[in-house]
Order: structure tokens, then sequence, then C-alpha cells
């Protein structure tokens, strides 16, 4: 009686153990896929940690800490494909102002939170401790014609304007470029099916909000590489 209760006993044991052991290599394969492969740049920048919401790449040798200032390069603004087939009735004139608009209001926002908010300076010359900032507003898409609001006209759209901003921040005296942040948005639709009035101050507007979360998204990025003590060279 012993020995079969011996051998009934091992044989549980030895499923649980079963059990347990694939337990065990399942969790192991899960949290290795929850950790991506590092992603690094033609040019030699590794993405780095940041908000879900946007990539930061970044070059791991660089010392931020050294950098107290910013030059800012005007922002090159791009349509999304297409868009001007579609909207033939948008004047080149119309066009230029959009991309004008946009570029003034990006200065005015980086500026704003990087500078005057933040810990840096405006400088005038390229130097050692200088960031050069190269904006660019790629795949502008405003689904519904600027309307003129004082002309008594109302249009509607049921999704707002899609882009994407990017840009890199560059040595002031090499111009390497040191960091890289990408922020996309770019939502199918209004939540619950709704939609908005659209003319030139709501389309702005989502605009200028896009430029300021990805200018927050930069000065954290540049805050957790001021933090990140870079490799010392003499142990290379």
């Amino acid at each position: 009686m012993g020995r079969i209760s011996a051998s009934r006993f091992t044989g549980w044991e030895v499923n649980k153990l079963r059990v347990g052991v694939l337990a065990y290599f399942a969790l192991l394969a899960a949290c290795t896929a929850s950790f991506p492969p590092g992603e690094t740049t033609a040019d030699g920048l590794v993405r780095v940690p940041s908000r879900a919401e946007g990539g930061v790449y970044r070059d791991l040798d660089a010392d931020f800490t050294r950098y107290k200032r910013l030059m800012i390069e005007p922002m090159t603004v791009e349509f999304v494909e297409e868009w001007r087939k579609q909207h033939p009735d948008v004047a080149d004139t119309e066009l230029r102002r959009i991309q004008l608009e946009a570029a003034k209001d990006f200065r005015e926002v980086f500026t704003k939170i990087l500078v005057d908010e933040g810990p840096f300076e405006l400088a005038e010359v390229r130097e050692a401790d200088v960031f050069v900032v190269v904006p660019r507003l790629l795949d502008l898409d405003i689904p519904a014609p600027e309307e003129d609001i004082d002309a008594g006209k109302q249009t509607y759209s049921p999704r707002p304007v899609s882009l994407q901003m990017t840009g890199e921040l560059r040595d002031g005296v090499s111009g390497e470029i040191l960091l890289r942040v990408i922020r996309i948005d770019k939502e199918p639709y209004y939540m619950f099916a709704g939609i908005r009035r659209a003319n030139r101050l709501t389309n702005a507007r989502e605009i200028r909000v896009s430029m300021e979360k990805w200018s927050r998204l930069v000065s954290e990025a540049i805050d957790v590489a001021k933090a990140t003590k870079p490799p010392d060279p003499r142990a290379k």
C-alpha cells in the first residue's frame, strides 16, 4: 500500500513540476518579448526609452550637460502627399500662409517651453555650448478647407488635423546630430463619431497643440540625457 501511495504521489509531483517548468518558460518568453531589440539609425543614433507617444533617438556618447543655449532654424512644413490635388481650390498664397504661420507658431511654442520655462538661452552664433534645433513638420493633412471665419460660412470636419512633428538637435560647432525626436498625431475621427467646426483658428490650434506636445517631449529627452552619464572615452 505504501509503495502504491508513493508511486501516485511521485506522478503527481512530476506533473506539477512539468506545469511549473512550462509556466516558467512561458513567463520568461513573455518577459523577453516585452523588451524590443536595440534600434540604431543609419546615422548612429540609438532609440532610448520614452513616452509611448513618441520616438526618441540619441547619441549615447554625447555629453548633454555642456549645452546651455539654443539656435532655432526655420521650420520646414510639408503637406501629406496628394493633399494639394485633393484641395485644388486652395490658392498658393493660402498654402504659403499656412506654412509661415506654422513656422512662426513653432518658434513661439518651442521658445516658451525650453527658454522661458526651461534652462536654455537663445543664441545668435553657433558655439560649443549651443544646440542647433532643426524642426520639421511633415505629412500635414488639414481635412477641411480653411474658411474665412468672417465670411459667414461654416465648415465641419469629422477628424482633426494630422501631422508628424520631427526634428533634431545638432552640435553648434560640428553639426553632429545628438538627438532626434519623432511624434505623430493622426486620429481617424473624433471620439463618439463627433465633428468639429473647421476654420483657420481651429486648424491652427490643433497644429499648435501638437507642437507643444513635441516640444515637451524634447525637453524631457534632454533632461534624461543630461542625467545619463556618457561612457568614459579613456575606458575604450
